[in-house]
């Protein structure tokens, strides 16, 4: 995957009790964003949500139930202006290592590996959709309810299936005259 940002072996990571309580508090604003009623009679509150826990999210951005953004790795996502998510759609933002995962191994133990997720204007994810961490999905592109998208998606396409793939180009609007 391309656009690497960062390694951290999980078992030598750094835990301060300070970032305990960071990650706990995100992790409460997540639930917040995903399931609170607050959030269907104010649907700005989820985008707004999702900033404070650190997600680069544009104008526009509708969020529904349930929708899962990496909140550990919040900083990597970025989402453009008139951005859709369905519900239960997940994006993730980070990794872990399987080439060093054994027989015998423990997996908690494989390096973490983040990513920079991006989501351009206009595109939709759509309900129950997986994105994987490093993808792109391109301007107005459309990803299909259940999909999982390993690859990077090209703008103003239709992307279905497991893994993910091309249905087909979306069409320029047809002039009126």
């Amino acid at each position: 995957m391309k656009s690497e940002i960062f390694i951290r072996k999980a078992k030598n990571a750094p835990t301060t009790i300070l970032r305990r309580i960071k990650l706990a508090f995100f992790w409460f604003l997540s639930n917040i964003a995903k399931y609170s009623v607050i959030c269907w009679m104010f649907p700005k509150m989820r985008p707004f949500l999702w900033r404070c826990i650190g997600v680069k999210i544009g104008k526009n951005v509708c969020i529904g139930w349930d929708v899962f953004l990496d909140v550990n790795y919040a900083k990597h996502l970025i989402v453009e202006d008139d951005v859709w998510f369905t519900n239960r759609s997940i994006v993730f933002c980070h990794r872990r290592d399987m080439s060093e995962y054994y027989i015998g191994g423990r997996y908690k133990e494989c390096t973490q590996h983040a990513y920079k997720t991006v989501i351009k204007k206009g595109a939709c994810v759509s309900t129950g959709a997986i994105v994987m961490p490093g993808v792109t999905i391109g301007e107005g592109a459309v990803v299909g309810a259940g999909a999982v998208v390993t690859k990077d998606v090209p703008a103003w396409s239709l992307v279905a299936g497991v893994p993910a793939k091309v249905i087909k180009m979306l069409p320029e609007k047809p002039c009126k005259e």
